[in-house]
């Protein structure tokens, strides 16, 4: 459906999550997206793994990042 309304991508999670580090998550992700010029999965990985290095101790835990994945074009527009 979002497909058919012209989405590119969606972020999706698989799982209930914590909001805050929801927060940080997609904030990270969409910063990534606008400053570095890299795709949507990509930007993902990349506030993912921030998370895991500089997170709060309990934030590098899979149940804070790892239900997150980009549905659809995820990579940097050409």
């Amino acid at each position: 459906m979002f497909f058919y309304a012209g989405a590119r991508a969606l972020l999706v999670s698989h799982w209930e999550v914590y909001s805050d580090a929801t927060v940080k998550l997609v904030t990270k992700a969409v910063r990534a997206i606008s400053d570095d010029a890299v795709g949507r999965a990509e930007a993902l990985r990349r506030a993912m793994l921030d998370m895991i290095d500089n997170g709060a101790p309990h934030e590098a835990h899979p149940s804070y990042w790892a239900p997150f994945v980009v549905v659809g074009e995820g990579a940097a527009p050409t």
